[in-house]
């Protein structure tokens, strides 16, 4: 019975002690894991708190956060913080002061000769130019990393801001010692300014949610805080907490909260494709951006391995970009560019610092140049890491090839139609060769007139020369520039058309037709030559016989005696006398 009840109760006093070890925060930099629903009120935090899958923290009252203390939420884990104030050691804040930043201070202490020191972030130059009006009165010429002044404290005491410095300093806090030898400090976020810019130089600890996060009633100072899973900011202040990054796919709600003092341009940082309700709500102002999109990479992939790019109105500063594609031909995994070579280029949503929505309205026109003509493709830009923008290519066909006949003389030139037809909707003037077998054949296919419209079909008449005795047929297909080879495909086959088969044959030759034509030849001018020589003998004989003069007997006058002559003509009709 003794051993009994010595086990009961040593087994009672194990669950106590195991209930111990988790109600309150871990201390001396330990590790707690919470696998059950846990509910703490206040404490100190020295260490890591892991919320496990199933678990559940339910934290409320003032907590004070060891600086480099972590609490992580993992997927499935709860953490409920309502009315708590974690806050983070040596969380120290800046006001950022520009030129024209007016900061009040009315303390109602009952002191006219207080000695005010006011801390600077960096050790003002004497190039700053700063000067302060302290009650209208001017404090000019100031340097240093501190100045001190003396001031009146029964009235409220107001503070303008001159300066010229182009890089960003400020005010890290202000000290007051007074005539009772107290010392009073006012830190930069417990400044009331107009102008300036609180900022948290540092986080002091680390909240990661991959479960659920809600913080209800509640104030974060110093955190780092990721937002990986769900996350639910209602009614609460964040003092130099932000920006709250929110990764790719998570969800944040800030509602009716404030979000001061971010230590960057941005309260809220949207990664890729997070969503956010932001409603009701404050955050840092000034330079600051509520919240912004910032996607992680602008990855513009597209269909072709050479090509430029004009991106117009991009990103935060409405940036144009100019880029060039100049991948493998053999691997599309190289046919793309990131335009999103800095942040700004980036960001394309954001709600500004006076809680105005923006949102880019970029373009981005991708063009492939090739001697077919010019391929386009002209959208807007998306809003994500990747995006794929498709070049607009014709399409193409070889409809037919028709030799005008079926036999052909080998070596002679035969007439081949081609009929081609581009059913896409852009225009081209593309190449197209046609060969025998592997082997380009002699055709006039490279001076042929190819260009087509969108739609239409057309016929090319082309010749072709073949130089072997054979039966052969013709194919004829496109010629596709490097850049467009390796995307072929989308334009047309690659296998082109066939021609019925053609057979080319040469004419046979008789060897003795050349003598037999020379003979006749030769026969024909021998018997011309008999027929002019005779009919040339014809014509001497008829003038001889025509023109001969008479014999005459008569005797001459008065004794003288007659001589008999004899009168002939050559022939060309002049007189040959002869005497006998």
């Amino acid at each position: 019975m003794r051993t009994a009840s010595f086990l009961a109760l040593l087994m009672l006093s194990s669950i106590t002690l195991s209930g111990f070890t988790i109600a309150s925060p871990p201390t001396q930099g330990s590790t707690v894991t919470i696998s059950d629903s846990v509910s703490w009120n206040g404490g100190d935090l020295d260490g890591e708190i892991i919320i496990a899958n199933g678990g559940e923290l339910h934290w409320s009252g003032d907590v004070f956060v060891n600086e480099g203390s972590s609490i992580i939420i993992q997927e499935g884990g709860l953490l409920h913080l309502h009315e708590a104030a974690l806050e983070g050691e040596g969380a120290a804040s800046t006001l950022l002061i520009y030129d024209g930043t007016q900061i009040t201070i009315d303390e109602d202490l009952s002191d006219s000769s207080a000695t005010m020191t006011i801390h600077f972030s960096i050790s003002v130059p004497e190039s700053a130019g700063l000067n302060l009006y302290i009650n209208d009165v001017n404090e000019s010429g100031i340097t240093g990393d501190s100045e001190q002044f003396t001031v009146d404290l029964t009235q409220a005491l107001s503070i303008d801001v001159e300066h010229d410095y182009a890089l960003p300093f400020g005010i890290t806090h202000i000290e007051f010692f007074h005539s009772n030898a107290e010392l009073l400090t006012i830190t930069a976020e417990e400044l009331s300014q107009q102008g300036g810019n609180v900022i948290w130089n540092d986080e002091s600890f680390n909240i990661e949610n991959y479960g659920e996060l809600r913080a209800e009633q509640s104030e974060i100072t110093g955190a780092n805080l990721t937002c990986g899973g769900t996350c639910t900011v209602d009614d609460s202040m964040l003092y130099g907490s932000s920006p709250i990054h929110v990764m790719n796919g998570s969800h944040i709600d800030i509602l009716d909260s404030t979000i001061l003092g971010s230590r960057t341009d941005e309260d809220v940082i949207l990664h890729d494709q997070a969503t956010i309700e932001y409603t009701n709500s404050t955050g840092t102002g000034g330079y600051t951006d509520a919240w912004i999109r910032l996607l992680s990479k602008r990855e513009i992939i597209v269909n072709a391995p050479v090509a430029t790019i004009t991106a117009t109105g991009i990103g935060y500063g409405d940036t144009t970009i100019n880029a060039v594609i100049n991948g493998e031909f053999d691997d599309m995994s190289t046919w793309l560019t990131d335009i999103g070579t800095s942040e700004h280029k980036r960001i394309v949503e954001w709600v500004d610092g006076n809680g105005v929505y923006h949102q880019e309205s970029g373009t981005i026109k991708v063009t492939v140049d090739t001697n077919w003509g010019n391929f386009v493709a002209d959208v807007p830009a998306a809003q994500t890491a990747t995006s794929t923008i498709d070049i607009v290519y014709p399409k193409l066909s070889i409809d037919k090839v028709e030799p005008e006949a079926v036999t052909a003389d080998t070596g002679r030139t035969h007439g081949v139609m081609v009929t081609l037809s581009n059913t896409g909707t852009v225009a081209v003037d593309p190449n197209v060769r046609c060969y025998t077998g592997d082997t380009e054949a002699d055709t006039t296919a490279n001076t042929g007139n190819w260009a087509v419209e969108p739609g239409q079909t057309k016929d090319v008449p082309i010749s072709w020369y073949h130089y072997t005795d054979e039966a052969v047929q013709l194919t004829c297909k496109f010629l596709y520039p490097d850049s467009l080879e390796a995307v072929s495909d989308l334009i047309a086959g690659d296998e082109g058309t066939t021609s019925a088969e053609v057979s080319f044959t040469t004419a046979e030759v008789v060897e003795e037709l050349p003598i037999i034509l020379y003979a006749a030849i030769i026969v024909i001018v021998v018997v011309f030559a008999g027929f002019v020589a005779v009919r040339a003998g014809k014509e001497v004989s008829k003038e001889y016989v025509t023109e001969a003069p008479q014999v005459e007997n008569e005797e001459t006058e008065e004794g003288e005696e007659s001589e008999e002559q004899e009168e002939w003509l050559d022939a060309d009709g002049n007189p040959v006398v002869a005497n006998e």
